[in-house]
């Protein structure tokens, strides 16, 4: 497909950043714009990588709500039986595979609020969390100001 979403979201950075910010003159306007293009050039690099990451924390998550299914309170221990009944979405449609990753996400923070869980379920939930936040694509990009027009060098 021409053009590729890459080229698409590129094509918006270099517009933004060669028409839209020389006509910028105030600095936190200018600082936001800069953000927002960092955003987009991070959203270029990470995209591709955001399903597999989707299918694999799907996965993860999955078998974590299972193990700790028998510590739950039974209505918990229903939903989550019936979530983990359901079929795996189509591993390259991106909407399905956030939506049932958000189901997924949302049962175990109802998890992660059960007093009860033993210690060895609070250790594996905080294991799951956080192998997910160092595999997670899309970052947030930090930038600095910008310095207006009149004062770069």
């Amino acid at each position: 497909m021409r053009p590729s979403i890459e080229e698409q979201l590129q094509g918006t950075c270099r517009v933004l950043e060669n028409v839209v910010a020389p006509c910028v003159n105030d600095p936190m306007a200018l600082t936001m714009l800069d953000g927002l293009i960092a955003n987009l050039r991070m959203l270029i690099s990470a995209y591709p990588a955001v399903p597999g990451f989707l299918r694999q924390d799907n996965e993860n998550t999955v078998q974590l709500l299972a193990t700790l299914a028998s510590s739950l309170p039974a209505e918990l221990t229903a939903r989550v039986a019936e979530i983990l009944k359901m079929p795996e979405p189509d591993p390259v449609d991106v909407a399905a595979l956030d939506a049932r990753n958000a189901s997924l996400r949302e049962l175990l923070a109802l998890a992660v609020c059960i007093e009860s869980l033993s210690a060895d379920h609070q250790r594996a939930i905080l294991q799951h969390m956080s192998e997910r936040a160092s595999r997670v694509p899309m970052r947030y990009v930090a930038t600095a100001p910008s310095l207006p027009s009149s004062e770069k060098i």
